[in-house]
């Protein structure tokens, strides 16, 4: 059974993240369609970063994970060899 704390911790990311995809979903979806004199436009940067700052972070992520693999990777090779040693 889950306890308090995580329970709001749960609930707290939960909330950001639903936060996040609202904004994003209105920065890339809608926003295109408001008139670019509406006042809403100064809440949102330049719509070519609704796709660079996901392509980078996408690029970042994959970065770690292959790197956390490959060190996952040459720690068991070295164990391996030590066993046939």
């Amino acid at each position: 059974m889950a306890s308090g704390q995580d329970k709001v911790v749960g609930a707290s990311l939960l909330t950001f993240s639903t936060i996040v995809f609202v904004y994003y979903t209105l920065w890339a979806i809608v926003m295109p369609f408001v008139d670019e004199t509406y006042f809403l436009h100064a809440y949102f940067p330049p719509r070519e970063y609704a796709i660079r700052i996901p392509c980078v972070l996408l690029v970042f992520g994959l970065t770690v994970i292959l790197t956390f693999l490959s060190m996952i990777m040459i720690k068991s090779k070295k164990k391996v060899e030590k066993k046939a040693a």
